[in-house]
């Protein structure tokens, strides 16, 4: 009798141990089933792989409302990377007479249910980024620019629109103190066959 009651006092100490442990596992699953779920690419996602391949575009580039536009060519190579969650476009080309060389890295946030842009290019140190959303074909998008010249912060606005699965067009808008918007860039890409 002794035994028995020593076991059902062991026993009724270590049953409630294991049902606490069992309630982390049920935890630490649903943290995991909300990581894959936040992790997995989609169809935002999918829309990135339009990008993939080698594109040749010409750049016009506004130093400030009413100047002529400095004009340029250059290629992209798109590749989707870490299992087709993010692209990476690799830009080569010319500004202003001199070479020109910049990166750009793209992703949808599943969290943040935005697309988001980083790019870095060989002529400063600054990480430029915009974030926005898409709607059918078009990708727009916004962020701030760090200027240079004030130190300031700049906003900036930028469009992206497919006019055909060969054939896209980047614009970029500066908004200027006073609100208003002008064109500082656009870039024509054409799929190279």
């Amino acid at each position: 009798m002794k035994k028995t009651i020593i076991l059902l006092a062991i026993w009724l100490a270590v049953v409630p141990l294991l049902a606490q442990e069992k309630q982390p596992a049920a935890g630490q699953q649903q943290a995991m089933e909300a990581y894959m779920k936040a992790g997995a690419p989609g169809e935002n996602h999918e829309f990135l792989k339009k990008y993939a391949g080698n594109w040749d575009c010409q750049v016009k580039g506004w130093m400030a409302p009413g100047q002529p536009p400095a004009v340029s060519a250059g290629v992209f190579h798109g590749t989707m990377i870490l299992d087709n969650r993010f692209l990476t476009m690799d830009y080569k080309g010319e500004m202003f007479g001199q070479p020109f060389s910049g990166l750009q890295l793209v992703g949808f946030d599943n969290q943040q249910k935005k697309y988001v842009t980083l790019w870095i290019d060989n002529t400063s140190t600054i990480f430029f980024m915009t974030s926005g959303t898409r709607q059918d074909n078009v990708i727009s998008e916004s962020g701030l620019w760090p200027d240079p010249l004030t130190g300031a912060q700049s906003p900036v606005k930028a469009k992206t629109t497919w006019i055909s699965a060969d054939e896209y067009l980047y614009e970029q808008f500066m908004v200027m103190p006073d609100k208003s918007e002008f064109k500082s860039m656009e870039m024509s890409c054409k799929r190279r066959k």
